[in-house]
C-alpha cells in the first residue's frame, strides 16, 4: 500500500506519535527522558517547533506541535536521530530503536486541536499508569495547571485562550477520563489529516465516500450518551426476567458488545471473562436471534429501552 506523503507548510500543526520497534522501551530511565527533552527544547529555542502538548511514555511518545516554517520531517529526523544515537551509546546497543516511520497527523484548528491536546494528556490514564494525569512527571499537563511547573517551554496560550480559565481546561480534559476520548488516528482522513472533511480535502487529501461514512459513524458513536455496565445489566433483567444467572450474564455480555463501543478485551475485563468467551457468546446469540422470533422481539424491546435510557443521560 502506497504511503501518504507528508503535508508540510508554514504554521502547520501536527499530532506526532513515535513508538519503539517491537514494543521495546525507548526510555529506560529519567536521564534518557531528560536528554530527549533537551534535544526537543533546542528545536523550540531555535524557532523550529512550537510544542503545545507532550507526553513521554515507556514505549512511545506523543507531541502536539506547530512548525513556524515548513519542515516537520527534517526537524523530527534531527530530533529522533540524535536521541537514538545517544540511547544506543548509553545502553550499548545497535540497530533500530524507533519504528521507521513516525505518525504525523495534520490537525485542524479549533475542536480538533483541543481534542489532540486532551488525548495526549490522558494517554497516561489510558495506559493505567495513574488516575490523575497531574501525577505523571513526564507530561506537559502539569504546566497547564501551574505555569511554574516543569515544561515551561511548552506553549499553552493557543490552548488556554479557548477557555475562560486554566481550571476550565482541566475540566475539559478530565471529562473524558471516565470515557474514551476521541482517537485522532482512528478518525484521520487518509491516515494523515485529523479535521473536517472540508479541511482534509483542502489539503489535497482525497476522501472517499466510504471513509467519510466510517468517520461519521465513529463520531456518531462518540457523541452518544454512554451506556454503563450497570445500565445494561438492569435493562437485560427487565426484558429477560426469567433468565438464569448464567444466561443473564451471557446476555449482558452480548448487549455490551452490541450497544457500546467497548472492545472485546474491555468487556472481558468488566465481566470477568476472557476475550475468546466474549466472541463465542456474541456469535452464539447472534445465531439464535436469526432463528428465534420471540428473541428478536425481546431484542427490539431491549434496544428501545436502552435508547430511552440514553436519552435521559
Amino acid at each position: 500500500m502506497t504511503r501518504q506523503p507528508r503535508i508540510e507548510f508554514e504554521d502547520a500543526t501536527y499530532h506526532v506519535m513515535s513508538h519503539a520497534v517491537d514494543g521495546t522501551a525507548i526510555f529506560l530511565d529519567d536521564f534518557d527522558r531528560e536528554c530527549f527533552l533537551g534535544y526537543l527544547q533546542e528545536l523550540v529555542r531555535k524557532g523550529k517547533l512550537i510544542i503545545h502538548a507532550l507526553v513521554l511514555m515507556i514505549t512511545h511518545l506523543h507531541m502536539l506541535c506547530q512548525t513556524p516554517e515548513a519542515g516537520l520531517s527534517e526537524h523530527l529526523q534531527n530530533l529522533l536521530g540524535k536521541y537514538v544515537q545517544l540511547f544506543n551509546r548509553r545502553h550499548e546497543r545497535n540497530g533500530h530503536l524507533l519504528s521507521a516511520r513516525y505518525k504525523a497527523l495534520l490537525v485542524e484548528d479549533g475542536e480538533y486541536f483541543l481534542e489532540c491536546s486532551r488525548y495526549i494528556h490522558l494517554n497516561i490514564v489510558r495506559a493505567k499508569v495513574c488516575w490523575n494525569p497531574e501525577d505523571y512527571k513526564w507530561s506537559s499537563y502539569r504546566h497547564y495547571l501551574d505555569p511554574t511547573q516543569e515544561f515551561d517551554w511548552v506553549s499553552t496560550s493557543r490552548t488556554l485562550e479557548c477557555f475562560p480559565s486554566r481550571m476550565d481546561y482541566v475540566q475539559f480534559v478530565l471529562q473524558a477520563r471516565d470515557n474514551k476520548p476521541r482517537d485522532p488516528f482512528k478518525e484521520a482522513f487518509g491516515g494523515v489529516v485529523f479535521g473536517s472533511r472540508h479541511f482534509a480535502e483542502g489539503t489535497g487529501v482525497r476522501v472517499s465516500p466510504r471513509k467519510a461514512a466510517q468517520v461519521e459513524r465513529l463520531r456518531e458513536l462518540r457523541d452518544r450518551p454512554v451506556l454503563s455496565l450497570d445500565v445494561i445489566d438492569k435493562a437485560v433483567h427487565e426484558v429477560f426476567p426469567s433468565l438464569s444467572k448464567c444466561q443473564h450474564e451471557r446476555m449482558t455480555v452480548y448487549a455490551l458488545r452490541r450497544f457500546t463501543e467497548d472492545t472485546g478485551k474491555e468487556i472481558a475485563s468488566m465481566t470477568g471473562r476472557d476475550r475468546s468467551a466474549v466472541t463465542h457468546i456474541w456469535k452464539a446469540i447472534q445465531e439464535r436471534i436469526l432463528n428465534d422470533i420471540e428473541l428478536q422481539r425481546k431484542m427490539r424491546t431491549l434496544t428501545q429501552l436502552l435508547k430511552e435510557r440514553q436519552a435521559k443521560n
